[in-house]
């Protein structure tokens, strides 16, 4: 009887994760892939590893132009990401999913804090040892999904994939 209720617990955890991996490579695979600029910061975690914490110019608060109001901490906000070149860059910020985007514009769903706006896309680990590169030549490559959640595809250093 504990054989079996083992293996079925082993089982359900299985299909768990399989059902996790599968929805995010559904997400992956559907969604719009964009380059945005960031800015790297804190290279290192003694406890967790060498990892990249990234900021983005989307990631500063700004007042909704839907309703004027600053995002209060713990609100959604949405970020309109609009072509500028070969990157997307800011165009403004809404409280609501906006409607109505432009030629190869993109929503991105974050949550407001204190003095940011958190995307679930500001750490990156990488593998120990890697040299950490410079402010100015990162850049990564992020897909966003069909419900505006993003993940990071690629982090680029100079335009090439790194590490």
């Amino acid at each position: 009887m504990r054989f079996k209720l083992a293996m079925a617990w082993v089982a359900v955890q299985v299909l768990f994760f399989a059902g996790w991996a599968a929805t995010e490579q559904r997400r992956l695979s559907s969604g719009s892939s964009i380059l945005v600029r960031t800015a790297p910061v804190d290279p290192r975690d003694l406890l967790r590893g060498q990892y990249l914490n990234l900021s983005y110019e989307f990631s500063r608060p700004q007042p909704f132009i839907d309703t004027g109001a600053s995002p209060e901490p713990g609100q959604d906000v949405w970020a309109v990401l609009t072509p500028a070149g070969e990157f997307h860059v800011p165009r403004g910020m809404f409280s609501r999913r906006p409607e109505g985007l432009g030629p190869r514009e993109v929503a991105i769903l974050g949550r407001a804090d204190r003095w940011r706006v958190f995307y679930g896309i500001e750490e990156y680990f990488v593998p120990e040892g890697s040299e950490t590169p410079a402010q100015s030549d990162t850049t990564v490559r992020l897909r966003i999904g069909k419900d505006g959640a993003p993940r990071i595809e690629a982090v680029l250093v100079r335009g090439t994939l790194w590490p």
